[in-house]
């Protein structure tokens, strides 16, 4: 799955021989999967990848079967497409429960093991306007970047009952995208077709996680991003 796929909920099924090493042996007894791995053999990459400066890479080069990287992990996950129009007010964001055989494709940030109370923090207002200050663009679209976007995020350290709390209000919008099961997330988070209880609950959420910073509620952008980037700059300095 990836970033279009998730954003307009379209079904199309893609395959790939998924081998992991203690399957080899077994898989090489069928002979159209054996014929699809000796084809890797005397193919431009397995060139590329004895050439390449990086050990890794030339190491990938004796197992033909196998991704060079492998992404796909068994937990519950989030996906957050890489590219995203920027007139949405917040980045549509996937959670899924444990999802067997689901590899979230390049299009796509995977976040796994994920807990509901980062799912509500990253889903709010105040990382969007963020990620549009920091992050790159495709065109006018934002790029949602791992190292750019989510790593350097300053976000307060906080509670134990703060993080039910937002837990609380994620499941609210959880059932408010329910509710409007017809639509999908590119229609659900289009500013002109966003449904009101959808607004109302992200308005909530957003209120909530905003209080986390501080007691008086920010009167705009650029007070967002002024107290946000006093808080990287410590939180550089103190990993330092």
């Amino acid at each position: 799955m990836g970033g279009r796929e998730f954003l307009n909920e379209i079904d199309i099924t893609r395959w790939c021989l998924f081998i992991s090493d203690d399957l080899l042996i077994e898989a090489n007894k069928i002979n159209y999967i054996k014929d699809r791995i000796d084809k890797v053999i005397p193919n431009p990459i397995k060139i590329y990848r004895m050439n390449s400066s990086r050990e890794a890479t030339k190491k990938l080069a004796l197992k033909p079967h196998k991704f060079g990287e492998l992404r796909y992990k068994n937990t519950k996950s989030m996906i957050i497409p890489a590219t995203t129009s920027e007139r949405r007010k917040y980045i549509p964001i996937g959670f899924y429960e444990i999802k067997k055989n689901i590899v979230i494709s390049n299009s796509a940030q995977a976040i796994y093991n994920a807990e509901y109370w980062i799912f509500g923090v990253i889903h709010s207002y105040i990382h969007n306007v963020w990620v549009k200050s920091v992050g790159g663009y495709l065109g006018t679209s934002i790029r949602y970047s791992t190292i750019l976007c989510y790593n350097t995020f300053p976000f307060p350290k906080i509670t134990q009952t703060q993080k039910n709390k937002i837990e609380e209000l994620v499941h609210i919008i959880l059932d408010e995208r329910d509710k409007n099961y017809t639509k999908t997330m590119a229609e659900l988070y289009d500013p002109k077709k966003m449904p009101e209880g959808l607004k109302t609950a992200h308005h909530n959420l957003d209120l909530y996680i905003e209080s986390c910073y501080r007691d008086k509620p920010f009167e705009n952008d650029e007070e967002r991003l002024e107290y946000l980037f006093k808080l990287y700059e410590k939180m550089v300095k103190e990993e330092k």
